[in-house]
């Protein structure tokens, strides 16, 4: 199995081909590929989970070629959860669907990427603290480090007073974010307007601002 984009890991974008290059490393070896993002092609079977329903309610799904569909069709296999084809669960998902094709969500989020990025770069040569920035659409990700250059926390060490003072910071402001040390998630909410301005609310809040800076000696 692939992850065409690793999310909570970091927000790592894979370069150009590389779902195609394991597509063809597969076909060789006759090995089945799945892919848990959209947007990747070629594919045999396709995997999506907390989108379909915003969150609200617990959904996920598999999306297989037409071949493996009529195999598991008139061979079915005893299996079944407690969420499966709920339809509560499925009547979320249908109006969340709607709702993103009606208001193209989608298409929203594509034009305010590069503005998101150019707010992430403000902040990687604003703060020696942040090392590099990267998103895709609306997700982003922010590496920190600390004065000397390197990762702010190791795996699984107490975490030091900076990080702490950025938590409350966060907290404070009424800012949910999920944060694994050294890795700073930064996920607008896809409804955002207004040509870009909350994005530049969100990412450079003045009162966080302060924050940012980890060295002691920078004002």
């Amino acid at each position: 199995m692939a992850s065409g984009i690793v999310g909570a890991g970091g927000v790592l974008v894979p370069p150009d081909g590389y779902i195609e290059g394991i597509r063809a490393l597969c076909d060789k070896f006759l090995v089945r590929v799945a892919s848990e993002i959209g947007d990747v092609t070629d594919v045999t079977q396709v995997t999506s989970a907390k989108g379909l329903t915003g969150s609200f309610l617990p959904l996920s799904m598999v999306g297989v070629r037409q071949k493996i569909k009529d195999y598991f069709w008139e061979n079915p296999v005893g299996w079944g959860a407690t969420y499966h084809a709920h339809p509560v669960a499925l009547a979320c998902a249908y109006e969340t669907v709607k709702y993103m094709l009606k208001e193209q969500i989608v298409e929203k989020v594509q034009k305010l990427e590069p503005v998101m990025m150019q707010e992430l770069q403000t902040l990687v040569l604003k703060h020696d603290s942040v090392r590099q920035a990267r998103n895709v659409g609306l997700f982003g990700c922010l590496d920190l480090q600390n004065p000397e250059g390197k990762f702010i926390q190791r795996l699984g060490a107490p975490l030091p007073p900076e990080v702490q003072l950025l938590r409350q910071a966060l907290r404070d402001q009424g800012l949910l974010a999920l944060f694994r040390p050294t890795l700073l998630h930064c996920c607008p909410p896809l409804v955002i307007q207004d040509g870009g301005g909350e994005v530049t609310r969100i990412i450079c809040n003045p009162e966080l601002l302060r924050i940012w800076v980890l060295n002691p000696s920078v004002p």
